[in-house]
């Protein structure tokens, strides 16, 4: 989460000039009330107690930038430092060869940094990386970020050896090194100490490395000032690249021998062999002599240096203390006046920041007023979009479920029709399996019923006849009585005779009537249903028709 940006202003009172990412967070620029600010943000693990933030308010050390103020945002820790120029170690051992004792003493400074952070009362640790400490235009040391250890989230990266080496070869590193590369131009005892500071963690074993190498070097160089004749210790040569030159050895000393054959003096011919080898004898024995009283009385001026050599340390050593015990004096003065200056600055910034407290009120309420407004406002305008979007998408639901619904229609008409077609079609098979068989039963019906009729005809036909003849063999009897007993006026009995024939006649024709008109309702039925039918079909088909048309479009 970014928390600088560039032209705008941290909680209304830094502007930001500069930001750049810094480990997990940021480090800028910013200017308030005419004054320079470094701000840095650094992630966190867990929230941090306020006992914390007042540890980083009240941190108080030569090496570190003062902590002026330390906000607390969301899962950060944001820290407001003065300005002070400052070139970071991986820029400054880029441009030039770092020499062994400044590296040596850079590293004391910080070893004793690490281990006043590592006894605070909450524990705290300095991140080891060039990019983490820079130096002042005075030369002096400055460390940006010290961590809470379980709080904050920035890990720690390299080790001590890996530190020194990245200051002696000039060369940045992420990760820690295993080994000491053997290329590396500096003496045998500094590849020692970053050997053994290779991954050690250990504040005071790294600090018994270097007592141990400053030792080892003061103590070769003593020796080398008694002694000339021994060869003083070289660095290790660099590659031709590096434009240094390998310091040539110094020349072994005259033996003893060598400076009594100097000092023989030029004997004369005229001389005797034997006293010649007396004289040289005694010439000898005396440089011999000479050469021992020389000899002890440099062993004794070397004794008496060593020990003073060692009443100096000794007294060195002392005063180094006497001067510790003075430095932690005046450190611990310079504390209680910074205390005494921390609480009387701590209560003029909550007196300020009070004051600045109740004008941030205000401006929120007023902001508050406003963003409320500007929300109100946009809330509408929120609904409105909103309303629209929900009127559109409803619209397009509802144009959607129409054309689904039509389409479930259609699919359903569809169907339906096919059902249709299909009842239709069983329909037309039943209705002609119910004509073909009304029609035989029709037929049969009519078959009956001419049959009955015919034998019913039959049967009046031959009562008729029988009537006739028994009215013939009545009318012949009667004549035959008429002519025997009547006289020519009385027609009576003919006349009966003639009525009762007249109404057979007139049965006998009615029931021909009867059936004729039946016969015409008959086929008169049978012509109407067989048009029935016929129209029925030609519906059917009519409909099969548009049906089919509308399959095809």
């Amino acid at each position: 989460m970014a928390f600088f940006h560039v032209g705008e202003r941290y909680r209304d009172s830094y502007y930001i000039e500069h930001a750049v990412p810094f480990f997990d967070g940021e480090l800028a620029i910013a200017q308030s009330d005419s004054q320079r600010y470094y701000l840095q943000s650094a992630h966190l693990q867990k929230q941090a107690p306020a006992r914390a933030i007042q540890q980083y308010r009240s941190l108080n050390h030569p090496l570190v930038i003062p902590f002026l103020e330390v906000y607390t945002e969301e899962r950060s820790l944001v820290f407001i430092r003065p300005y002070v120029s400052i070139q970071p170690l991986s820029e400054a051992i880029s441009t030039g060869q770092v020499d062994e004792d400044q590296v040596v003493e850079w590293g004391k400074q910080l070893l004793q940094l690490a281990s006043q952070l590592q006894s605070m009362p909450i524990p705290m640790y300095l991140l080891l990386d060039p990019r983490n400490i820079g130096l002042t235009d005075d030369g002096d040391l400055k460390v940006f970020f010290c961590g809470l250890q379980r709080i904050t989230s920035q890990k720690l990266t390299l080790d001590w050896g890996t530190f020194f080496y990245c200051l002696l070869s000039g060369q940045y590193l992420e990760e820690p090194i295993d080994k000491v590369p053997e290329d590396l131009p500096v003496s045998k005892h500094m590849i020692r100490l970053i050997q053994k500071s290779l991954k050690n963690s250990s504040v005071d074993s790294v600090r018994s490395q270097i007592d141990a190498y400053e030792k080892r070097k003061h103590g070769k160089s003593l020796f080398s000032r008694l002694f000339g004749g021994e060869k003083k210790e070289e660095p290790r040569p660099q590659s031709s690249s590096s434009g240094q030159k390998v310091i040539p050895p110094v020349q072994r000393s005259e033996s003893p021998s060598d400076r009594i054959q100097a000092a023989q003096p030029t004997v004369s011919k005229e001389e005797t062999p034997n006293e010649l080898e007396q004289q040289h004898l005694e010439q000898i024995r005396l440089e011999y002599e000479r050469r021992q009283q020389e000899l002890l009385e440099q062993l004794r001026r070397q004794q008496e240096e060593l020990e003073r050599l060692e009443r100096e340390r000794r007294e060195k050593e002392r005063l180094e203390k006497e001067l510790q015990r003075a430095r932690e004096e005046r450190e611990r003065l310079e504390r209680e006046r910074r205390e005494q200056e921390e609480r009387e600055r701590l209560e003029r910034e909550r007196r300020e920041q009070e004051e600045r407290e109740r004008l941030e009120r205000e401006r929120r309420e007023q902001e508050e007023r406003e963003r409320l407004e500007r929300e109100r406002r946009e809330q509408e305008e929120r609904e409105r979009l909103e309303r629209e979007r929900r009127e559109r998408e409803e619209r397009e639901r509802l144009e959607r479920e129409r054309r689904e619904q039509e389409e479930r229609e259609r699919l359903e008409r569809e169907r339906r029709e096919r059902e249709e077609r299909e009842r239709a079609l069983q329909e037309l098979e039943r209705l002609k399996r119910e004509r073909m068989e009304w029609e035989r039963k029709e037929r049969e019906r009519l078959e009956k019923e001419r049959q009955e009729f015919e034998r019913k005809e039959r049967e009046l036909r031959k009562k008729l006849q029988e009537d006739l003849k028994q009215l013939e063999l009545q009318n012949s009897d009667q004549d035959r009585n008429r002519g025997r007993s009547a006289g020519p006026d009385d027609p009576q009995p003919e006349r009966v005779d003639s009525k009762s024939i007249e109404r057979q006649r007139q049965e006998l024709e009615r029931v021909q009537k009867e059936k004729e008109e039946r016969e015409r309702l008959l086929r008169e039925r049978i012509y109407r249903e067989s048009e029935e039918h016929a129209q029925l079909a030609r519906q059917f088909e009519e409909y099969m028709k548009q049906m089919l048309n509308k399959k095809k479009i």
